[in-house]
């Protein structure tokens, strides 16, 4: 596999930072060798890293994008039910076990990976089992550390795998949000403290488990391989003292170890299969070629003389189909979103908006009785033709205080804004189902946000319409999500009527949705 020209990319999730490893390969010789990490919060990959990303791809054909599962929801599996896991993804593990994985979590870190593509999808359990193939490996517990899970085996008498499990950890980003967190500081002391304690306790609850089960292996050792390092060295001393078990504690090269797996010998172990990749033109292709080119010229000139004898007013159609600039259309209803909320006065309390392109309608509490004519109606003069109110009654609790509908219709331009476009190139290798567009919306969307599929419509471009109901603290989050889709290579727009409305809960958002696409 290594001849020629190839470039592996390692490209890892740790948490909140994404860490990319290459190694360019000459006649397999490591020629070069460098790395970057970025700092990531978004559930698909950022505009900025998979423009880096394909520009490398680009450069060098023989490109290969390998990476860990994001979510590793693995579980060991005999072989012997494997094949009967209909909802699951299979790798092989060893001669014995398997690894199964949840095809909605494998679909996750593929649609991370979404702009650039990836060619290799590895668990934590992979690397484990390249530890026990260089290593000989009993009586032993033997634990792999990555991100938020502790990968657990247990080897018996002779090496077998008798026992195994996941468990969780806590990340530092969970106790951030306890309220014992006061500052980084004093939080990294507090987070290695619940992680030596969590880790204690999964230790003791294992052998707990194990030991109910089996009596015919005892113990003798526990290794402990990490990616990064949390426990000093004082703490595990003091661990293996309690456990009264010898505790070998080191670290394990992430870059090496998937370098490793990508080698022919591993590549039946990926949960997915590599990309094909161009393959350069011989000269009998480009012979054949040079055929075809002149034959079609030749057929060309003579259909063209032919036609020149007839009249013609057909227009001719435009082969490529270009899809609608989400990017100009949902910075026009952002920033027109934002222009409201900047003339919204000080006094009067807003309930619920509703907004269109032309108009714009909300219900609010006037502090005052003459807040309509003093500010409401001067402020949203600058962007509408026409401002009205309905007075719906007065505030029975305070004397000046309105309860009123305002009405602007005719909107005007925003003076001196300048609206984005979109610069890139659409993704349009292959036609996207309702169900992936579905699945994708999920991903790029906050939790708990309500998507239903509306319709869709074939023409030149074929479009799913869709409805969203998201529930948020403040519209600073709406502007977080239209960014978002902003970055994505897909054209997605938001569409209007834009409600909101004020609950107990936090305010309530709802918008239409498009998803257009080549059909």
């Amino acid at each position: 596999m290594f001849n020629k020209e190839f470039l592996y990319i390692n490209a890892i999730k740790y948490d909140t930072q994404l860490k990319l490893d290459y190694k360019k390969l000459s006649n397999n010789q490591i020629i070069e060798a460098n790395n970057s990490v970025f700092l990531v919060n978004d559930d698909i990959l950022s505009f900025d890293i998979a423009h880096k990303l394909n520009a490398s791809q680009k450069e060098i054909t023989n490109t290969y994008i390998s990476t860990l599962l994001i979510s590793d929801t693995t579980r060991l599996v005999p072989k012997s039910i494997s094949s009967k896991l209909k909802d699951c993804e299979i790798s092989e593990f060893n001669n014995e076990f398997d690894i199964a994985v949840l095809k909605t979590t494998l679909f996750e870190t593929k649609n991370y990976f979404e702009k650039t593509g990836v060619d290799y999808i590895y668990s934590a359990f992979h690397i484990l089992n390249l530890h026990l193939e260089q290593n000989i490996c009993k009586n032993q517990l033997l634990i792999f550390l990555f991100n938020n899970k502790a990968f657990i085996l247990i080897l018996g008498n002779n090496g077998s795998i008798v026992f195994n499990k996941t468990a969780d950890l806590p990340t530092f980003e969970s106790i951030k949000k306890t309220h014992f967190y006061e500052d980084d500081i004093a939080g990294q002391k507090l987070f290695d403290e619940i992680y030596y304690l969590e880790l204690n306790e999964i230790i003791h609850d294992t052998l707990d488990d194990f030991y109910e089960e089996s009596k015919d292996v005892f113990i003798e050792k526990i290794v402990i391989l990490y990616a990064l390092k949390q426990l000093s060295n004082e703490l595990i001393t003091q661990l293996s003292d309690e456990l009264l078990l010898a505790i070998d504690y080191h670290p394990v090269n992430i870059d090496e170890e998937i370098f490793a797996l990508t080698k022919d010998k591993h590549l039946k172990k990926s949960f997915i299969k590599p990309r094909k990749k161009a393959k350069k033109t011989n000269f009998n292709n480009i012979f054949i070629a040079i055929f075809f080119l002149l034959a079609f010229l030749t057929i060309y000139k003579l259909f063209n003389n032919i036609n020149e004898t007839k009249e013609s007013t057909t227009p001719l159609l435009n082969k490529f189909i270009d899809l609608p600039d989400h990017v100009n259309l949902n910075d026009r209803i952002e920033k027109q979103i934002k222009s409201i909320f900047d003339r919204i006065p000080y006094d009067i309390v807003l309930k619920d908006f509703k907004l269109t392109k032309d108009s714009l309608e909300f219900n609010a509490t006037l502090l005052n009785d003459d807040s309509f004519i003093k500010s409401v109606e001067p402020a949203l003069k600058d962007i509408y033709n026409q401002v009205d109110i309905e007075i719906e009654d007065k505030n029975k609790d305070k004397k000046n205080m309105l309860d009123a509908k305002i009405i602007a219709s005719n909107a005007l331009n925003l003076e001196g804004v300048v609206y984005k476009t979109y610069t890139d190139k659409y993704i349009t290798d292959e036609f996207m189902p309702i169900s992936r567009v579905s699945e994708q919306l999920k991903i790029l969307f906050p939790e708990n946000t309500i998507i239903k599929f509306n319709s869709s419509r074939n023409e030149d471009i074929t479009k799913f319409y869709y409805s969203i109901n998201m529930l948020v603290k403040t519209p600073t989050e709406l502007f977080r999500t239209i960014e978002m889709l902003n970055n994505e290579l897909y054209s997605i727009n938001v569409m209007y009527p834009i409600r909101m409305i004020k609950t107990i809960n936090g305010l309530e958002i709802e918008f239409k949705l498009v998803f257009n696409q080549s059909k």
